[in-house]
């Protein structure tokens, strides 16, 4: 029994903690502190859950589309369903058939046109084709329903799908809103980077300089997580200094 208090406690402190470090809304930490590890596992579900690819690790677990090519594209056309089409379009990505991924990816959306890892697909397989400017609205619709899917991820692709389409301030301007939401490390760079393409040097080492000083006061897993992002950071200052 005391075990579980003791695991039920921890549970309920790294889910304040999280919620602390995201910045997440005054009243995530009400329901956390109140209702315990009931409440610390509704805030897992509903918000700390996004940082995992459900779908990738669910694939993984039942044993589902994995391997190479020619497998999961012979598993998609057997056994057509969603997870399936969806490892397809994914492998399809990674290896650079942008054209073939979105053809995958827009299958899918013809049945389920908000499933957000589809979405996301097609966006990217857009902007790794070169078609930045169709990608920015599937980003776009994608970041109205969860502008927070894959811990940020999709704004910062989004940002570079606004940066290669020549909405410049657009791509600044999201990321400078993105930066007073999350504390991460990466998300400053991205800005800092963008800044800094822009002639904006001084905000740029600005930004890089508090990205800095806050991953200093980080926890030491946080640090040992985000150390080259660091690293990152401080060769960009110099570059600018």
């Amino acid at each position: 029994m005391r075990l579980l208090q003791f695991l039920g406690l921890a549970f309920t402190i790294w889910m304040i903690v999280d919620a602390i470090r995201r910045r997440a809304e005054f009243w995530w930490l009400l329901i956390i502190i109140f209702f315990g590890p009931l409440g610390a596992l509704v805030y897992f579900l509903m918000v700390k859950l996004r940082d995992y690819d459900v779908a990738r690790l669910t694939r993984a677990w039942s044993g589902g589309p994995s391997g190479s090519l020619s497998e999961l594209a012979y598993r998609a056309q057997e056994t057509p369903s969603v997870s399936n089409k969806l490892a397809l379009g994914d492998a399809l990505a990674q290896a650079e058939r942008y054209a073939e991924a979105s053809d995958v990816y827009r299958e899918v959306l013809r049945k389920d046109d908000a499933n957000k890892q589809a979405l996301h697909g097609m966006a990217r397989s857009l902007l790794g084709a070169g078609k930045a400017a169709d990608a920015c609205e599937h980003f776009q619709r994608l970041l109205e329903m969860d502008n927070s899917y894959s811990d940020y991820s999709a704004a910062l692709d989004y940002a570079e799908a606004l940066w290669q389409s020549g909405q410049k301030e657009d791509a600044i301007e999201l990321l400078t809103g993105l930066v007073r939401v999350s504390t991460r490390i990466n998300h400053r760079v991205a800005l800092g980077h963008y800044l800094s393409l822009s002639e904006r040097k001084n905000e740029a080492k600005d930004v890089l300089e508090l990205a800095l000083r806050d991953h200093e006061h980080s926890p030491a897993f946080v640090k040992k997580r985000d150390h080259k992002w660091a690293a990152r950071a401080e060769k960009m200052i110099r570059e600018l200094t």
